[in-house]
């Protein structure tokens, strides 16, 4: 038997999920600028329907983005305190991985392209194939890169195959997708599966899941966001 506690707040939508060997019991809404006074109370109440309390838990499982600072910073805040209280190990997971778990749950397709709009003309971007037990693997590693710059890699499009299949073979997912102009590649590739923008905690569980069988657990303090602009400023001033 095995509980896990999945917590998201990484965009404008606030969700949280637990799945109780088995059974999944879940919260989801869109409200944002209100993730700090939603988050608890959706926790409390997901763990109260599910008629178990905090120290039943296996782990923790939180969304480490990339995604918006303020709900990347509240969210692994409420996961590492609940996990304090209870002695609990913690999960980080990537929001791009998250919404291609929805992704793949929702289609056929075979590689999906994740891209959660960052502001400043720039999107949050990777590229997944789908994984056993649904688990997206990672062939197109997460960036921050503006919209139009954004190219295949030799190894995506090798997994997707011909031209001739993008179509069939690709699906499309995210905020970012709406936002901004895209390469023509990218605008003629794939379907946009419209009602998948935002990473959903529930979708985060087989995720989780897989982390927790392979041992892949942190201490509450090593859960820490993913914020990808901070990796690229490093770059750069070490380029100087």
């Amino acid at each position: 038997m095995t509980r896990i506690l999945a917590i998201d707040s990484s965009t404008e939508a606030c969700s949280v999920a637990l799945q109780n060997d088995g059974e999944i019991v879940s919260r989801f809404e869109l409200a944002p600028r209100k993730h700090a006074e939603l988050l608890l109370p959706m926790v409390d109440s997901t763990l109260t329907q599910a008629d178990i309390s905090l120290s039943d838990l296996d782990a923790i499982a939180c969304c480490v983005g990339p995604g918006a600072f303020t709900g990347l910073r509240i969210a692994i805040s409420v996961a590492q305190g609940l996990a304090y209280a209870a002695k609990l190990p913690c999960i980080g997971v990537s929001s791009l991985q998250i919404l291609a778990a929805e992704a793949f749950y929702q289609s056929d397709a075979l590689i999906c392209l994740s891209s959660i709009d960052a502001r400043m003309q720039e999107v949050y971007f990777a590229g997944f194939k789908r994984g056993e037990q649904g688990v997206p693997t990672e062939i197109h590693s997460q960036q921050v890169i503006a919209a139009e710059k954004i190219e295949l890699n030799p190894l995506l499009l090798t997994e997707i195959g011909t031209t001739n299949s993008l179509t069939s073979n690709l699906i499309k997912v995210g905020t970012g997708w709406q936002e901004y102009q895209y390469s023509a590649i990218l605008d003629s590739a794939g379907l946009y599966l419209e009602q998948v923008k935002y990473p959903n905690a529930e979708m985060m569980l087989p995720i989780a899941l897989a982390h927790f069988q392979n041992g892949e657990l942190l201490k509450p303090e090593f859960l820490q966001p993913v914020y990808l602009r901070n990796n690229v400023a490093k770059k750069k001033s070490q380029q100087k």
